[in-house]
Protein backbone atom coordinates (compact mmCIF):
# COMPACT_ATOMS: atom_id res chain seq x y z
CA UNK A 1 0.00 0.00 0.00
CA UNK A 2 3.39 2.66 0.83
CA UNK A 3 3.94 1.94 -2.63
CA UNK A 4 0.64 2.93 -4.40
CA UNK A 5 0.14 5.64 -2.01
CA UNK A 6 4.07 7.05 -3.50
CA UNK A 7 3.16 6.39 -6.90
CA UNK A 8 0.12 8.30 -5.89
CA UNK A 9 1.62 11.26 -4.96
CA UNK A 10 3.87 11.45 -7.65
CA UNK A 11 0.94 11.47 -9.84
CA UNK A 12 -0.23 14.64 -7.95
CA UNK A 13 3.08 16.23 -8.73
CA UNK A 14 2.72 15.12 -12.13
CA UNK A 15 5.86 13.08 -12.23
CA UNK A 16 4.25 9.43 -12.63
CA UNK A 17 1.46 8.44 -15.09
CA UNK A 18 -1.65 6.20 -13.56
CA UNK A 19 0.48 3.12 -15.10
CA UNK A 20 2.85 2.96 -12.24
CA UNK A 21 -0.23 2.06 -10.70
CA UNK A 22 -1.91 -1.32 -10.37
CA UNK A 23 -4.33 -2.42 -12.50
CA UNK A 24 -6.11 -4.77 -9.99
CA UNK A 25 -10.03 -4.84 -9.08
CA UNK A 26 -9.32 -4.81 -5.53
CA UNK A 27 -7.13 -1.73 -5.63
CA UNK A 28 -10.53 0.39 -7.74
CA UNK A 29 -12.75 -1.02 -4.64
CA UNK A 30 -10.46 -0.08 -2.32
CA UNK A 31 -10.15 3.68 -4.19
CA UNK A 32 -13.82 4.13 -4.70
CA UNK A 33 -14.61 3.33 -0.82
CA UNK A 34 -11.73 6.08 0.05
CA UNK A 35 -13.13 8.27 -2.24
CA UNK A 36 -16.35 7.98 -0.84
CA UNK A 37 -15.71 8.64 2.39
CA UNK A 38 -13.74 11.60 1.69
CA UNK A 39 -17.03 12.76 -0.68
CA UNK A 40 -18.97 12.05 2.28
CA UNK A 41 -17.31 14.09 4.46
CA UNK A 42 -16.60 16.96 2.08
CA UNK A 43 -20.77 17.05 1.50
CA UNK A 44 -21.21 16.75 5.36
CA UNK A 45 -19.20 19.83 5.46
CA UNK A 46 -20.85 21.66 2.84
CA UNK A 47 -24.18 20.43 2.89
CA UNK A 48 -25.12 18.29 5.47
CA UNK A 49 -28.23 16.75 4.42
CA UNK A 50 -28.91 14.12 1.74
CA UNK A 51 -25.45 12.52 2.68
CA UNK A 52 -25.95 9.01 1.06
CA UNK A 53 -27.60 10.31 -2.01
CA UNK A 54 -25.24 13.03 -2.77
CA UNK A 55 -21.94 10.66 -2.19
CA UNK A 56 -23.68 8.35 -4.38
CA UNK A 57 -24.18 10.37 -7.28
CA UNK A 58 -20.56 11.68 -6.54
CA UNK A 59 -18.90 8.51 -6.96
CA UNK A 60 -21.61 7.43 -9.88
CA UNK A 61 -21.02 10.31 -11.76
CA UNK A 62 -16.84 9.90 -11.24
CA UNK A 63 -17.22 6.22 -12.59
CA UNK A 64 -19.84 6.50 -15.27
CA UNK A 65 -18.15 9.97 -17.18
CA UNK A 66 -14.73 8.84 -17.34
CA UNK A 67 -15.60 5.46 -18.19
CA UNK A 68 -17.63 7.18 -20.99
CA UNK A 69 -14.41 8.90 -22.48
CA UNK A 70 -11.83 6.27 -22.33
CA UNK A 71 -14.78 3.81 -23.70
CA UNK A 72 -15.84 6.87 -26.91
CA UNK A 73 -11.64 6.70 -26.92
CA UNK A 74 -11.23 3.15 -27.25
CA UNK A 75 -9.09 2.97 -23.83
CA UNK A 76 -11.46 0.89 -21.71
CA UNK A 77 -8.32 -1.30 -20.66
CA UNK A 78 -7.12 1.93 -19.07
CA UNK A 79 -10.25 2.40 -17.08
CA UNK A 80 -8.49 0.75 -13.93
CA UNK A 81 -5.32 2.53 -13.81
CA UNK A 82 -7.26 5.82 -14.75
CA UNK A 83 -9.64 5.59 -11.87
CA UNK A 84 -7.16 5.16 -9.56
CA UNK A 85 -5.24 7.41 -10.30
CA UNK A 86 -8.24 9.85 -10.22
CA UNK A 87 -9.97 8.62 -7.41
CA UNK A 88 -6.38 8.18 -5.35
CA UNK A 89 -5.24 12.03 -5.76
CA UNK A 90 -8.37 13.75 -5.11
CA UNK A 91 -8.41 12.15 -1.91
CA UNK A 92 -4.75 13.31 -1.06
CA UNK A 93 -6.00 16.71 -1.44
CA UNK A 94 -9.11 15.96 0.69
CA UNK A 95 -7.22 17.04 4.16
CA UNK A 96 -6.14 20.42 2.46
CA UNK A 97 -10.11 21.11 1.30
CA UNK A 98 -11.43 20.24 4.57
CA UNK A 99 -8.66 22.43 5.98
CA UNK A 100 -9.81 25.19 3.56
CA UNK A 101 -14.02 24.41 4.09
CA UNK A 102 -13.09 24.66 7.88
CA UNK A 103 -11.31 28.15 7.44
CA UNK A 104 -13.99 29.54 5.26
CA UNK A 105 -17.14 29.95 7.78
CA UNK A 106 -15.55 31.27 10.60
CA UNK A 107 -13.16 33.84 8.70
CA UNK A 108 -16.13 35.46 6.71
CA UNK A 109 -17.91 36.25 10.03
CA UNK A 110 -14.53 37.52 12.01
CA UNK A 111 -11.80 37.96 10.35
CA UNK A 112 -12.06 39.01 6.62
CA UNK A 113 -8.59 38.36 5.15
CA UNK A 114 -8.16 34.91 6.62
CA UNK A 115 -12.14 34.39 4.42
CA UNK A 116 -10.24 35.91 1.14
CA UNK A 117 -7.05 33.67 1.54
CA UNK A 118 -9.24 30.20 2.17
CA UNK A 119 -11.01 31.32 -0.71
CA UNK A 120 -7.76 31.46 -2.92
CA UNK A 121 -6.16 28.38 -1.59
CA UNK A 122 -9.89 26.67 -2.53
CA UNK A 123 -9.28 28.13 -6.18
CA UNK A 124 -5.72 26.78 -6.11
CA UNK A 125 -7.00 23.43 -4.74
CA UNK A 126 -9.71 23.69 -7.75
CA UNK A 127 -6.89 24.95 -10.69
CA UNK A 128 -4.60 21.77 -9.12
CA UNK A 129 -6.80 19.00 -9.45
CA UNK A 130 -8.07 20.08 -12.64
CA UNK A 131 -4.37 19.89 -13.65
CA UNK A 132 -4.04 16.66 -12.49
CA UNK A 133 -6.61 14.81 -13.74
CA UNK A 134 -6.10 16.67 -17.58
CA UNK A 135 -2.36 15.05 -16.69
CA UNK A 136 -4.31 11.43 -16.35
CA UNK A 137 -6.29 11.97 -18.94
CA UNK A 138 -3.24 12.89 -21.07
CA UNK A 139 -1.58 9.75 -20.21
CA UNK A 140 -4.56 7.52 -20.69
CA UNK A 141 -5.84 9.04 -23.61
CA UNK A 142 -2.48 9.67 -25.98
CA UNK A 143 -4.21 12.87 -26.44
CA UNK A 144 -2.47 16.60 -26.14
CA UNK A 145 -2.32 18.54 -22.70
CA UNK A 146 -4.99 20.79 -23.74
CA UNK A 147 -6.85 18.16 -24.95
CA UNK A 148 -6.89 16.48 -22.14
CA UNK A 149 -7.64 19.91 -19.72
CA UNK A 150 -10.43 20.53 -21.82
CA UNK A 151 -11.77 16.94 -20.53
CA UNK A 152 -11.34 17.44 -17.09
CA UNK A 153 -12.64 20.77 -17.41
CA UNK A 154 -16.12 19.70 -18.95
CA UNK A 155 -15.83 16.36 -15.98
CA UNK A 156 -15.67 19.13 -12.87
CA UNK A 157 -18.01 21.65 -14.99
CA UNK A 158 -20.65 19.41 -15.87
CA UNK A 159 -20.51 16.70 -12.21
CA UNK A 160 -20.86 20.14 -10.64
CA UNK A 161 -23.69 20.97 -13.04
CA UNK A 162 -25.55 17.47 -12.49
CA UNK A 163 -24.88 17.63 -8.58
CA UNK A 164 -26.51 21.10 -8.35
CA UNK A 165 -29.53 19.98 -10.54
CA UNK A 166 -30.19 16.84 -8.41
CA UNK A 167 -29.49 18.71 -4.70
CA UNK A 168 -30.41 22.05 -5.26
CA UNK A 169 -29.61 24.36 -2.53
CA UNK A 170 -32.39 25.12 -0.05
CA UNK A 171 -32.52 28.46 1.24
Amino acid sequence: MTGVLSSLVQIARMRQDPSALPASVAMLVIMIAVYAGSSALQSWMLHDDRLLARTATDVGLTLLMFWIVLAVAGRGHRYRQTMGAVLGTSVLLTPLVMLLLALQQPAAVYYYPIALLAWAGSVGVIVWYTLIVGYILRSALEVGFVTSIAIAMTYLIASAAVLKILFPETA
